[in-house]
């Protein structure tokens, strides 16, 4: 056996071992946690989706509903002017008749103003309606 003198050094370089299956494995289980919260965000946005269409579905039902609301109190108020039309009609063929005393005929006359009153707050409200849901219909589609 030879030795070296003391003086001298003896280096020893360890290489490094090479761990390309560590770095592919490392690669391998970074891709796979991407996929899995791909996957996850996927889950979540079906999950909203869903949700969203159910909404919608629902939406589209109270509108349906409102739309029949609507048409029911839109006809209410067409037959309660078609009514007070009549009635205020009546009140004028009985002043027209003069089938009425003097005092009947200022009675009379203070119902027509207030019937035709009334026909003008009814379909003021009636315009107001047509107006609100004609919006609403705008603002739902």
């Amino acid at each position: 056996m030879n030795f070296l003198p003391c003086d001298q050094e003896m280096v020893v370089t360890l290489e490094r071992p090479k761990r390309p299956i560590f770095e592919k494995d490392k690669q391998f289980l970074y891709i796979q946690q991407m996929i899995e919260q791909k996957r996850n965000l996927l889950l979540q946005k079906q999950h909203h989706l869903k949700k969203a269409i159910k909404q919608n579905q629902f939406l589209e039902v109270v509108k349906s509903d409102y739309v029949k609301y609507y048409d029911y109190i839109a006809q209410q108020k067409r037959q309660q002017i078609e009514a007070f039309e009549l009635l205020n009609k009546y009140i004028e063929d009985l002043n027209t008749s003069n089938k009425l005393s003097k005092y009947n005929i200022e009675d009379a006359k203070v119902e027509q103003q207030k019937i035709m009153g009334e026909i003008g707050s009814i379909k003021k409200g009636l315009d107001e309606l047509m107006t609100n849901t004609s919006k609403l219909g705008t603002m739902i589609q």
